[in-house]
């Protein structure tokens, strides 16, 4: 069948009237479930999105279901690397992996601010908001709620869209239907037997137990491909959210190149509904329906009376999300992909309740605090599971460290007894001379810097780290000029996105800086000292200059979260190195600049004075 169903079926029990309810929208209850499905001790978490139950937003949860079942557990911004203690109500913050994520309860048809706060006021635990959309740009009003927050963070993001179909309100296809004229296509439709969600329908696909995050076929009026071009040909209207309009564009003039209207809706008509709502204010209100229910068999009969006059009505086709369509038995699908080319993925943020101590404890007010602080957290974001050559090379340093005090004490001692003053060593030290002292200051001098080395080697992540800042901006902080030139210069992928206008001279808006480190700028040992950064890791750099001490308190950390290597979504940026571009860049700059330089005085001083020279000449030889 077009819907996907093998074969049709057709009720056998006396209580197949009970079963009829959608068991994809009615869950079992607690008590029902078996003991071994839920992991003990752990909760079902919540989940609040934006949108339709199937839209988008459910798209997006879906996928962060997923990826949470196979990891078991959900990123928690490096909270817990930090050992750092919150309040009561932010205890278990971080602790993901108390959620079986088999089991969600899911809370669709919300706005953004309602989603942030279902989280900020614990009645949700997660919150999945969109905040990239690759035609739009960044969602303003998503970014600009979370910053109104305090304890909200982004830990996690996922990718997710739709395809687009063209479907039909079932209510008015079933008035053309059954005023067609005998025999024809479209009368030929009534006698198909729909399918129902009962217990005994397990071979369509429609099983109890199954996993209902799959696509099953729907309940609807079955048709094959032959119906989907009949009923294509009889559309009149078709009606176009702005975003349909866009995807679907040459499909769209098509249709209006064959004589069909094409309307296109604003942005805040829902078409699920208000279209729907339209289809069924055309009805034919003449239309007689007497029900007959059998008390002891348990069937009931539908008889329909319908005049001729709903012919000469028009069919509306409607352009919908197709999951929307597709588990909506109201609808059916006449052209299951009407997208001009694959749909580009908007990027969903996943929130939950993730204090940052550096807001309200004072042991992080000055920079080089709150830098470490963010450090390790995305450290432990890009490596969850710690870095085995990172402690092996550590433990080195605790022992470099150890000899290198050793020696100073020593060589210094030594130094001591080498004076005038009156310092008697001990026989056993006999052997310590002046030289052999200096010696060994000079050797704990050395080690103490291998030591200083090894306990500041950083290994490279195993995954990126997408983070974004809240910049408040003053007079004295309006420019982020130094925080940009420096990821421009190690070639990190980054931008600035401004939340509102200036207001003013004297008030400039908020920002919010979009950057995604890379592994290998997590990195840092003494071959990434002289190749990469002299002084530490470019995460670490980044940070520093992001919360340098005139604007620290007005920085704000929105989001840390991970991404796969390789699947960044920013353009990524050439780095200035100053052994390699600096150098071609400062010969591009003095060609160009000499030969701008050279070219005026030849043109204006070289050749006139050459020409001057030559009259003189010709003058002075007659």
């Amino acid at each position: 069948m077009a819907d996907g169903a093998a074969r049709t079926w057709k009720r056998r029990s006396m209580m197949s009237f009970a079963e009829d309810a959608d068991p994809r929208f009615s869950e079992k209850s607690e008590e029902a479930k078996v003991s071994k499905e839920i992991d003990s001790g752990k909760k079902r978490p919540r989940i609040a999105f934006t949108g339709e139950e199937w839209g988008f937003g459910y798209q997006a949860t879906d996928a962060f279901l997923r990826r949470a079942r196979e990891d078991g557990t959900v990123s928690d911004a490096g909270l817990a690397a930090v050992n750092a203690r919150t309040e009561r109500e932010f205890e278990a913050a971080s602790a993901n992996s108390r959620f079986d994520y088999r089991f969600a309860d899911t809370m669709p048809l919300r706005t953004k601010e309602q989603s942030l706060m279902a989280v900020k006021q614990l009645s949700a635990d997660f919150a999945v908001v969109p905040f990239y959309h690759p035609y739009t740009g960044y969602d303003f009003e998503a970014l600009r709620a979370m910053a109104s927050q305090f304890t909200l963070l982004g830990v996690d993001q996922v990718e997710a869209t739709d395809n687009m179909c063209l479907a039909v309100h079932e209510s008015q296809l079933y008035d053309l239907i059954q005023s067609s004229h005998p025999g024809t296509g479209f009368s030929a439709l009534q006698r198909r037997l729909r399918k129902d969600w009962g217990l005994i329908d397990s071979e369509s696909g429609n099983s109890p137990g199954a996993d209902y995050a799959n696509e099953t076929p729907r309940a609807g009026l079955p048709i094959d491909m032959s119906d989907q071009k009949l009923i294509r040909d009889r559309i009149d209207v078709v009606f176009a959210g702005p975003e349909a309009a866009r995807r679907c564009k040459s499909k769209l003039d098509g249709l209006r190149a064959i004589g069909v209207e094409v309307h296109e809706t604003a942005q805040m008509v829902e078409p699920h509904r208000e279209l729907a709502k339209l289809a069924r204010s055309t009805l034919n209100t003449g239309r007689q329906t007497n029900t007959m229910f059998d008390p002891i068999s348990g069937e009931t009969r539908f008889y329909s009376t319908l005049g001729a006059e709903s012919q000469n009505g028009k069919l509306f086709g409607m352009i919908l999300p197709y999951e929307v369509a597709m588990r909506s038995s109201d609808y059916v699908i006449i052209d299951h992909n009407i997208d001009d080319a694959p749909p580009t993925k908007t990027r969903f943020m996943v929130v939950e309740n993730n204090p940052d101590q550096t807001l309200f404890e004072d042991k992080y007010r000055t920079t080089d605090a709150k830098t470490s602080y963010w450090v390790k957290r995305m450290q432990s974001i890009s490596s969850p599971t710690g870095s085995f050559g990172q402690g092996f090379l550590q433990m080195f340093g605790y022992v470099a460290g150890t000899v290198a005090v050793a020696l100073v004490a020593l060589g210094a001692f030594g130094l001591l007894t080498a004076t005038p003053l009156s310092i008697n060593a001990p026989a056993s030290m006999s052997w310590l001379s002046s030289l052999t002292a200096t010696t060994a200051l000079i050797a704990g001098g050395l080690t103490a810097i291998a030591a200083w080395v090894l306990l500041s080697v950083q290994s490279t992540g195993e995954r990126g780290v997408r983070v974004l800042m809240r910049f408040l901006r003053s007079g004295d902080a309006a420019s982020l000029g130094d925080v940009e030139n420096y990821l421009r210069n190690y070639g990190v992928r980054h931008s600035i996105v401004r939340f509102d206008e200036d207001s003013e001279r004297s008030g400039p808006a908020a920002v919010v800086l979009d950057v995604e480190f890379d592994p290998q700028d997590f990195a840092f040992g003494p071959f990434a000292m002289f190749s990469r950064r002299l002084r530490g890791s470019v995460i670490n750099g980044a940070m520093k200059k992001a919360f340098q001490r005139w604007k620290n308190r007005g920085v704000t950390v929105l989001a840390a979260m991970p991404f796969e290597p390789g699947k960044g979504q920013l353009p990524r940026h050439k780095p200035r190195r100053w052994w390699a571009e600096a150098v071609s860049a400062w010969f591009a700059d003095a060609a160009e600049t000499w030969f701008i330089r050279l070219s005026r005085i030849i043109a204006f001083y070289v050749l006139p004075a050459a020409l001057i020279v030559m009259i003189l000449l010709k003058l002075m030889n007659g």
